[in-house]
């Protein structure tokens, strides 16, 4: 079925097996987008810097540099959705993925569905704009909702948008719990139900930027077995 947001949605295939790359392409034109299949990160990185694309569909294991390599380098530049396909399967090496920078995590082999409901979901986060507020202001944390920007003491974020997901989120709901199945929910969507390991990396990654000390947080406080919970003082 072709997604009405598909249309002119250009997604980047980064995989170096052409039977694979091939295979993604095809089921994602069938899906209504536009992809672009490259085989090399250094190829993939040039593409990038030079071209219109929206998401980056990225599998690790590359020649010559490797994928999670290209996850940093493209999260130092922009905030470019990335999304990693991966044959490792393994919690630790998802870890490692999203903690360089991949909004979201697939192994191989995949369910054709669930990558294009997923590919759909990640997009979705770019155009999303809560409605209808233009301002949250939770203390010296503020988000400019039109503009898609938020700020800290004065100073502006450089948010992926499942960051600014989450933090939207989270900031609607200050002084409340947020739950971690509601977080996946609103942020990536059903089928994410029960997938706290990229909840609990993202939340990690979100800390590093908005708390002045991360392992004592005073913005996302976790809240044991429930969520997460954003005190509207600074006295909790």
């Amino acid at each position: 079925m072709v997604m009405t947001q598909a249309a002119n949605r250009q997604i980047l295939i980064v995989e170096d097996d052409e039977d694979t790359a091939e295979y993604v392409s095809t089921l994602l034109n069938q899906a209504g987008y536009n992809t672009v299949a490259v085989d090399r990160g250094e190829v993939a990185l040039y593409a990038i810097a030079n071209g219109d694309t929206d998401l980056v569909l990225l599998d690790v294991i590359l020649p010559e540099i490797h994928g999670v390599e290209v996850l940093k380098q493209v999260g130092s530049l922009s905030f470019l959705p990335m999304f990693v396909l991966s044959g490792y399967g393994r919690e630790r090496d998802k870890v490692t993925a999203l903690e360089a920078g991949a909004d979201d995590y697939m192994a191989k082999p995949f369910s054709s569905e669930e990558l294009v409901a997923r590919v759909a979901a990640l997009l979705r986060r770019i155009d999303w704009t809560p409605q209808p507020e233009t301002k949250l202001v939770v203390r010296q944390l503020e988000l400019d909702i039109p503009r898609r920007q938020a700020f800290i003491r004065g100073e502006r974020l450089r948010l992926t948008p499942i960051e600014y997901g989450l933090l939207a989120t989270i900031m609607r709901h200050a002084g409340q719990v947020v739950t971690h199945d509601h977080l996946l929910q609103v942020v990536w969507g059903d089928n994410y139900q029960g997938d706290y390991s990229v909840l609990r990396v993202n939340i990690s990654r979100l800390r590093q930027k908005i708390e002045q000390n991360p392992r004592h947080p005073t913005y996302i406080m976790t809240v044991p077995g429930q969520g997460y919970r954003m005190p509207t003082s600074s006295r909790y």
